[in-house]
């Protein structure tokens, strides 16, 4: 199946027409259409029954832009210019990354309309892409590097789709990975040697829990594979939209407004690839004797040079199972 942004390129080198604009069809919709803007930006065309008397708001913001019910004519080349009442959604980036991604998460977002929605329905769908889109105007709660090694662990990982579903619900959250019984928590560094950052309470699971440290050395370089690379090459694996989705959100909600940045930083593949290393928590160097209850957010660095990583995972743990291939 052709990709969103294929059928959007086939759209660029066509000429912008006075009388309408120039639409495609969508891969497995009927009613819905894409087209380009003149300024050359995405365009979707969602159309609604008993749209026509009903009025909402508009919405604009930095990236999206939202009018619903607006009388609109469509010209294709597979048949006839037609006249219809749509929603028009409109995605405001000159990134051509940017407009890749943003044109698959809206695409998710049509595929689960029914195939002629009632506008209320359409309505719904909309306020969570704005929710989502907003973010891009937040403050990053994660860097781009440390993003970037959670998604090798999936990436490199025997069951992306477990893990995604394990996958942090926020920034914020002690451990990047869990189950609700076992833990992930991945390390990255830029530096020669395995130097990682913990947080004492990191390293101090509740006591029925096990944890695991994924250590990758991510260096920027001029050419490699961005936040973006990763995650179509995930997508691949992914067995629902639900979890495509998933992925988007945490994106989003992780990078903040560095999501515009974040096609243009590349990092080594392949050195991470070749330094990924697993360790049992327990193994890693850390802080002895009691600590005073008056005492607390203590970070601290811990070298792993000289630990030594897991080779086999023995515990009968899903969470693990799906982490080495």
């Amino acid at each position: 199946m052709k990709s969103i942004f294929k059928i959007f390129e086939t759209l660029t080198g066509q000429p912008i027409s006075a009388n309408g604009y120039t639409a495609a069809s969508l891969p497995l919709i009927k009613n819905h259409k894409i087209s380009i803007s003149p300024e050359g930006y995405p365009l979707f065309f969602i159309k609604c029954v008993e749209a026509k008397a009903t009025k909402y708001l508009d919405y604009n913001l930095e990236f999206i832009s939202v009018q619903f019910n607006r009388e609109c004519r469509l010209i294709s080349k597979q048949s006839q210019p037609t006249n219809g009442f749509y929603t028009v959604i409109s995605l405001n980036t000159e990134s051509i990354d940017l407009q890749e991604y943003f044109l698959d998460v809206v695409y998710l977002v049509v595929k689960k309309l029914p195939p002629l929605p009632k506008l209320k329905e359409l309505r719904i769908e909309v306020e969570k892409l704005i929710t989502l889109f907003s973010k891009f105007s937040e403050p990053p709660k994660k860097t781009i590097q440390g993003l970037w090694s959670e998604l090798l662990v999936i990436e490199q990982s025997k069951n992306p789709n477990y893990l995604i579903q394990s996958w942090h619900t926020a920034a914020t959250d002690k451990f990047d990975f869990n189950d609700g019984i076992d833990k992930i928590e991945v390390k990255s560094t830029s530096k020669s040697r395995r130097v990682h950052n913990f947080s004492i309470e990191q390293l101090n699971p509740n006591k029925n829990s096990t944890l695991i440290v994924a250590s990758v050395f991510a260096v920027t370089t001029g050419m490699g594979k961005s936040v973006f690379d990763l995650i179509k090459l995930i997508n691949q694996r992914l067995k629902s939209i639900d979890l495509t989705s998933r992925i988007n959100e945490i994106l989003i909600e992780t990078l903040g407004k560095d999501v515009e940045k974040a096609p243009e930083v590349f990092f080594d593949y392949q050195l991470a690839v070749d330094s990924l290393s697993f360790f049992e928590g327990g193994a890693i160097p850390t802080i002895t004797g009691p600590i005073k209850n008056e005492i607390s957010n203590i970070y601290f660095d811990s070298d792993l040079s000289e630990v030594a990583p897991i080779k086999k995972i023995k515990k009968q743990s899903l969470l693990f199972r799906s982490l080495i291939k």
